[in-house]
């Protein structure tokens, strides 16, 4: 009996010798070709990360000037609201009132009436009376073209004007051709402004229908209110065309180097950590930069001669929906973050997984001892957990892509469902070790 015996530990000690070699040789080779391979991959990995996350503001600008530019609907949306703004109305109040009077002297338009009267037969006194009423006549003039004008601008009709001239300006900007006059927002070679001429013409309409007479004396008005300082027309147009196809494809490449640096990296979770500090960090600098160009508007508003107020009003119009994207991807990054770091090999994270494990193993053993049990289901269910969580995860994000304009109230929405079906997708697996020990208590 001995023989056999002492052939079996033979055996069993070559085996052993023959597995310590081989396990030997693989530290070897770890040890040779690990350390530089693991280190051209986190290189890459955090070029590919730090690249994407510069992209990230640029990205947002580009997106939204590209929707601007090629989406009719959005650009009027944008700038159509503008008219219904009271400090903007105020502003083409008193642009309009200025290129009037500019034009137009309405004390010496009365003096020529009055003293065409004065050359009839009248008595002394009634000629010195009328010399009396000049001022006030030009004064009453100016007044009421003043409140013309204010009833037009501020009516509903303007409002459809504008909206109707904004429209007919974008067409005429995606043809790349500049604007003959006839709307209200036009684009020169001087930059983006505001046509008085329409709203002259309105005003001198608006008071022929009252029975001024006086309003035919007005001129036409050729006067264009910059908004936007620009460059000449060619680049205008080569800046269309650049905007247009960086717009489509700069998040898409922000978009591929976040994923490409994930994938590469050798430890997924601290490049997720990246990514979404990435995320983080570019969207609240574009944030926080708005923020500081508006506080700063009241000077740039001084240097172009345009009302603070009005001009803050259109800044806060045209930024508030990159400034409202930014921030949305700074908190979509700050919830990346919290997972990455959940996911990590940090203490604190690997007792949350614990304990969560833990409570997952309570509950479904506490189903089990009731009878229930998913099964095959349950089976796929664990077999596939990652395709699962990665299913789970393409929803979510496909389903905030799908929410526009987003707001906090639904990223937190989505999250909160997308963890609970997570959870519950854990809570249904069917886990073999899980029923051995059920099994044998």
């Amino acid at each position: 009996m001995s023989a056999p015996a002492d052939t079996a530990t033979t055996d069993l000690a070559a085996r052993v010798a023959a597995l310590e070699a081989e396990n030997a040789q693989l530290r070897a080779s770890g040890r040779a070709s690990g350390p530089s391979s693991g280190r051209w991959r986190a290189w890459v990995s955090t070029i590919c990360i730090v690249l994407a996350a510069i992209l990230v503001p640029v990205s947002i600008v580009a997106a939204w000037a590209r929707v601007q530019l090629v989406d009719e609907d959005s650009f009027t949306a944008t700038l159509a609201p503008l008219a219904a703004d009271s400090a903007v109305q105020s502003m083409i109040i008193d642009e309009t009132m200025d290129a009037i009077t500019t034009q137009v002297d309405f004390l010496q338009l009365t003096t020529n009436v009055i003293d065409g009267v004065a050359t009839l037969d009248l008595p002394p006194a009634a000629i010195s009376a009328l010399g009396l009423l000049k001022q006030p006549a030009a004064d009453g003039l100016e007044g009421l073209v003043d409140r013309a004008v204010t009833r037009v601008v501020t009516s509903d009709a303007f409002a459809d004007v504008w909206a109707t001239a904004t429209r007919a300006a974008h067409r005429a900007l995606t043809t790349t051709a500049t604007s003959d006059g006839g709307g209200i927002v036009v684009r020169t070679s001087d930059g983006v402004g505001i046509q008085l001429g329409a709203i002259v013409e309105r005003v001198k309409q608006n008071l022929t229908d009252q029975g001024v007479g006086a309003a035919s004396l007005i001129p036409a008005v050729d006067r264009v209110v910059i908004i936007g300082t620009g460059e000449n027309l060619s680049f205008i147009r080569t800046g269309y065309a650049v905007s247009t196809t960086v717009g489509f494809w700069l998040p898409l490449v922000a978009l591929a180097l976040f994923l490409v640096g994930i994938l590469i990296a050798r430890r997924r979770s601290t490049a997720l950590l990246g990514a979404g500090g990435g995320l983080l960090i570019g969207g609240g600098a574009l944030a926080i930069g708005f923020s500081v160009g508006a506080a700063v508007i009241g000077s740039v508003a001084a240097q172009i001669d345009l009302s603070p107020s009005a001009l803050g009003v259109i800044y806060q119009q045209v930024s508030a929906g990159m400034a409202h994207t930014a921030a949305i991807l700074a908190v979509i990054g700050l919830v990346v973050v919290v997972i990455a770091w959940t996911c990590g090999r940090w203490r604190g994270a690997q007792a949350i997984r614990r304990g969560l494990g833990s409570l997952n193993v309570g509950i479904r053993g506490a189903l089990l001892s009731r009878g229930i049990d998913t099964g095959a289901t349950g089976q796929w269910l664990y077999t596939q957990r990652v395709i699962v969580r990665t299913v789970i995860a393409v929803l979510a994000i496909v389903w905030l892509l799908a929410l526009r304009p987003i707001t906090l109230g639904e990223i937190v929405l989505v999250l909160v469902i997308a963890l609970l079906v997570w959870w519950l997708a854990e809570l249904l697996q069917r886990r073999p070790d899980e029923q051995d020990g059920l099994e044998q208590s």
